[in-house]
């Protein structure tokens, strides 16, 4: 049993993720009156569920988040991508991968509760079911397969919710175990500081692959990242920053050539 006092963050609850989609594909109104909706973007509807958060902020001004990385890689990815989105929040990128790229799958990471819902919702009532995978929820991508982890819930900016281990109900498995027999032209990973246990643990997919990578780099792990590119043949072509804490990086596997004058300088 978990002792709370004044100092102990609350925990985020596990839902059940089963009964959540039946009732959404059952457009069962129970499903989503908690949530707030906000239109604007392609005539997709979003569902949202918390304030001051900056993804959600830009959806309700009728925009993508990280619109600039976003047009940058689709500039620079095949037609009709099949799509890895690890740390899929929402599903800012998700649907923007299924409607202005025209992906043929994006399969979809989220381990967080708090972000299940919206997720959710945002998939099957814009009737994306086709084209976005939501059989791989509720857990999260490592190096090793192992229990244990929890989120904090918090006010504000989901999609900075970090896991944590020891003592939680939600689990982390090795991505080449999960996708042994896929093969992907896109990987975004946007994973709070675990994002090199992520890469390790796609080590197989990402040399059977060679994807395109748009990837978060938190600042602690910016010289490991460099050397994980350098080992792997990649090269970072652009980069863009929303926090001095981390920073976006549209990562390119060096045999397809110099593509610089596609996707123009790297912006620090």
């Amino acid at each position: 049993m978990i002792e709370h006092n004044a100092n102990t963050p609350e925990r985020v609850a596990q839902i059940d993720i089963a009964a959540l989609t039946a009732q959404l594909q059952n457009h069962s109104t129970a499903a989503v009156d908690h949530l707030e909706i906000a239109h604007g973007i392609d005539g997709l509807v979003f569902y949202l569920n918390m304030e001051n958060d900056p993804v959600q902020n830009s959806l309700r001004r009728g925009e993508f988040y990280e619109l600039i990385e976003l047009e940058r890689l689709k500039a620079v990815t095949v037609a009709r991508p099949s799509v890895l989105d690890i740390g899929a929040n929402i599903g800012n990128h998700a649907l923007y991968f299924a409607t202005r790229m025209q992906a043929k799958k994006v399969v979809v990471i989220e381990p967080n509760p708090l972000a299940l819902p919206p997720l959710l919702a945002n998939i099957i009532l814009n009737n994306l079911e086709d084209q976005i995978d939501i059989r791989h929820l509720g857990f999260g991508l490592s190096d090793v397969a192992e229990g244990g982890y929890w989120m904090k819930k918090h006010a504000k900016n989901l999609g900075a919710t970090k896991m944590q281990a020891g003592g939680g109900d939600i689990p982390v498995k090795r991505g080449d175990e999960v996708f042994a027999d896929h093969a992907f032209d896109l990987i975004k990973i946007d994973v709070e500081g675990m994002e090199i246990s992520v890469l390790h643990g796609l080590q197989e997919t990402i040399e059977k692959s060679r994807p395109i990578m748009l990837i978060e780099v938190d600042q602690k792990n910016e010289a490991i990242f460099e050397l994980w590119m350098d080992i792997n043949g990649y090269q970072e072509v652009f980069t863009h920053s929303h926090s001095a804490k981390n920073r976006n990086i549209l990562a390119l596997p060096k045999e397809a050539g110099n593509h610089n004058t596609a996707t123009g300088p790297k912006k620090h």
